[in-house]
């Protein structure tokens, strides 16, 4: 079998390497043999989909698997149709966060004949060995599909306990050029790297906290590689493929900080020298001076911490729980140690009212941290605070294409105040002498300097990040929007 993966370009201003269709593709070459593989990033190399569809149809093949977020399903629903009319016989499979977010809705549109709900490794395999065996889909959980014509959902997939049984990604099928080169879309979350030779990587998955904003796709257990398995990629990386910076993007990195000091120790053991950051957010509780003092020593030069909001109520009604004392002294702490901080913002929330949104403005304010970045919240569907606003009454028609746009305003703000404050939050952060001396002192632009210094400036003025796309402006078949 021939296997296409890919993921459509799309405003979404990061690209980090595939590791979801890197994952799959080693997971199916351990378990079957004589399939080919192809790769093919559209977002990093800014392809749009009616240039994407030529070179899949000149791989001719048999599969293809796309992956989106749920701001790119538009895209993800307008490059399967383009894929259909080029290759009829050619299945297409949807995965990634939008697929597992509302499968029953994606599986409507006819273009595509599989939607893949959670991590799909094993359910990938077992699709595949049924569909070559003539054998029925209704046992394998993780799927949805359509009987009859009507939607059908199995449900999650049992989470994989044993993260040390998966093979690494398939390195050796990415072509690592489009992401070194930065010549296409920034090619990782961290918009500041320092050496261009850098890639992202997990070393966990899930996530035992219940954010009610939050997607799902790995569950809400935490389960861990082992340390000797982290440090084998890692060597891989480094020896193999000439890797000097590395994006941790586990949810919560730290939650086991034993672990997160022992896989820094195993990298002083070994010699391995990498710029790190952890652009996905720590948990700001979890640092303590040892940990933090390790994260320096082995190369670690940039943290978030996600801490969302500035008020103890909304910090409950969110079950985020963040204890704002001493998450405050924590980013003080890193600041103080020469490890610049990045913060994490949203604004919007169910009742909130302008004094809670104010909280988190004065929040960020008064810390030491580097960068800020604020957002509007974008309640996806089937996510608690989605279920929460529909109970409430509130229209969830809308189609979330941006994290800086009011897709729906749930807040007890109007939606003209809410973005003038959203504005404001950027002036107040940035437009001060201690913010301007904590980023003269960080000297962050060590890759891309005049874009990073426009970059700022565009928040601080817009209120928004830049975006840059040359994504499709097709009308989804499935809810009659443009992209």
């Amino acid at each position: 079998m021939r296997l296409f993966f890919t993921r459509p370009d799309s405003p979404i201003t990061a690209a980090p390497v595939p590791l979801g269709m890197m994952s799959l593709a080693a997971y199916l070459r351990q378990h079957r043999h004589g399939d080919e593989y192809r790769f093919y990033d559209a977002r990093v190399r800014l392809t749009p989909n009616e240039q994407l569809v030529p070179l899949i149809a000149e791989y001719r093949p048999d599969l293809v698997c796309i992956t989106a977020f749920s701001l790119e399903a538009d895209l993800a629903h307008d490059l399967a149709r383009r894929v259909k009319q080029a290759l009829p016989g050619c299945r297409v499979f949807l995965g990634g966060p939008y697929a597992t977010s509302d499968p029953l809705v994606a599986i409507q549109d006819e273009n595509i004949d599989m939607v893949f709900i959670g991590e799909g490794e094993t359910t990938l395999l077992a699709v595949l060995n049924a569909l070559e065996a003539g054998q029925p889909l209704d046992g394998i959980k993780g799927i949805a599909f359509r009987r009859d014509g009507q939607p059908v959902s199995n449900g999650y997939p049992d989470m994989i306990d044993d993260l040390d049984a998966l093979p690494p990604p398939a390195w050796d099928l990415l072509d690592f050029e489009p992401y070194f080169s930065r010549r296409g879309k920034r090619p990782m979350m961290n918009k500041l790297q320092r050496s261009p030779r850098g890639v992202s990587l997990f070393t966990t998955r899930g996530c035992p906290y219940r954010c009610s904003y939050c997607h799902n796709v790995f569950g809400k257990k935490l389960r861990k590689r082992s340390v000797e398995n982290v440090i084998a990629e890692l060597k891989l990386l480094h020896d193999t493929y000439g890797v000097r910076e590395l994006e941790f993007l586990d949810d919560i990195f730290n939650l086991d900080m034993e672990r997160a000091a022992a896989i820094f120790d195993g990298m002083a053991r070994e010699n391995l020298h990498f710029h790190i950051t952890f652009p996905n957010g720590l948990r700001a509780e979890y640092l303590t001076d040892e940990l933090l003092r390790k994260f320096k020593d082995g190369g670690v030069y940039w943290i978030t911490v996600a801490i969302e909001s500035g008020s103890p109520r909304i910090q409950k009604a969110i079950h985020k729980n963040v204890d704002l004392i001493k998450a405050q002294a924590n980013i003080d702490r890193i600041s103080r140690l020469g490890i610049n901080c990045n913060g994490f913002f949203m604004m919007g929330f169910l009742d909130e009212t302008e004094e809670e949104i104010r909280q988190t403005i004065n929040f960020a304010v008064q810390s030491r941290l580097v960068i800020a970045s604020f957002f509007i919240l974008t309640p996806f569907p089937n996510t608690e605070i989605y279920n929460e606003a529909v109970a409430a009454g509130h229209d969830m028609t809308a189609r979330y294409s941006d994290y800086h746009d009011v897709a729906v305003n749930l807040s007890k703000v109007p939606t003209k105040r809410l973005w003038q404050l959203k504005k404001m939050a950027y002036r107040k952060f940035y437009l001060s002498p201690k913010r301007i001396y904590l980023i003269i002192r960080a000297n962050p632009f060590r890759v891309g300097l005049l874009e990073g210094i426009f970059y700022l400036f565009k928040m601080v003025f817009t209120g928004r990040e830049l975006k840059k796309s040359s994504g499709s402006s097709e009308t989804s078949p499935v809810t009659g929007t443009a992209a």
